[in-house]
C-alpha cells in the first residue's frame, strides 16, 4: 500500500472527479464516528447536487502554505448559497464554504467488506437524524461507547473460546 501526501493525491482526486469518474479512498481519523471510522474505504462521485446530510470532500484551505481537505457532512445551508459543514463526532462547525470547495460526495463506504449506501436510503436518513439532533446524538454515543466496547470485547473473547474449543476436540477426535 502507498499512502500519498494530499498536496500529492488531492490534484488526482480533483482531476478524476471532474472527469466525471468515481473514486475511492481510505479514511483516516475519527471525526465521523460512528459512521466512518478510521480504516474504512469510501467511493466519492462527482457532487452535482448538494443536499443536508451529504457527506463531502472539501477543501478547506487553500493558501500556499497549506491545503487542507476534510470529509465531513454538510449540517447547515447559509442563505441558500453556502453551507457548514461537522464532522459526526465533533461539537463545532467549520465553514461557510460554497459549492465550489467541494471535490465530491460519499456515496458508499465499506467496513470489513460491507458496502453502506450513505447517498441515499436508511444510512443516509440515520446520517441525516444524527446531524439534526448533535449535540444530543454525541452524548448518547457517550453514554453507550462503553457498553459497546464491553460487547465488542466479549465478543472476541467469545469466539476465541470458541476456536479453541474446536481446536481442543479436533484433536482429541
Amino acid at each position: 500500500m502507498m499512502i500519498l501526501p494530499s498536496r500529492e493525491l488531492m490534484p488526482i482526486v480533483r482531476a478524476a472527479l471532474e472527469r466525471g469518474q468515481r473514486v475511492r479512498m481510505t479514511v483516516t481519523g475519527s471525526s465521523m464516528f460512528p459512521f466512518l471510522r478510521d480504516g474504512d474505504v469510501v467511493e466519492l462521485e462527482p457532487a452535482l447536487t448538494l443536499r443536508l446530510g451529504d457527506m463531502v470532500l472539501v477543501q478547506t484551505d487553500s493558501s500556499d502554505v497549506m491545503e487542507r481537505y476534510v470529509l465531513h457532512r454538510i449540517v447547515r445551508w447559509v442563505d441558500g448559497a453556502a453551507f457548514l459543514i461537522r464532522g459526526d463526532a465533533q461539537l463545532h462547525c467549520e465553514g461557510p464554504f460554497t459549492p465550489d470547495a467541494v471535490l465530491g460526495r460519499v456515496t458508499t463506504a465499506w467496513r470489513n467488506s460491507r458496502p453502506r449506501n450513505l447517498n441515499h436510503g436508511l444510512w443516509w436518513v440515520a446520517g441525516l437524524i444524527w446531524a439534526r439532533t448533535n449535540p444530543l446524538g454525541l452524548s448518547l454515543l457517550q453514554l453507550a461507547l462503553p457498553s459497546w466496547q464491553l460487547g465488542r470485547r466479549t465478543q472476541r473473547w467469545l469466539q476465541q473460546f470458541w476456536e479453541a474449543g474446536l481446536t481442543s476436540q479436533s484433536e482429541w477426535g
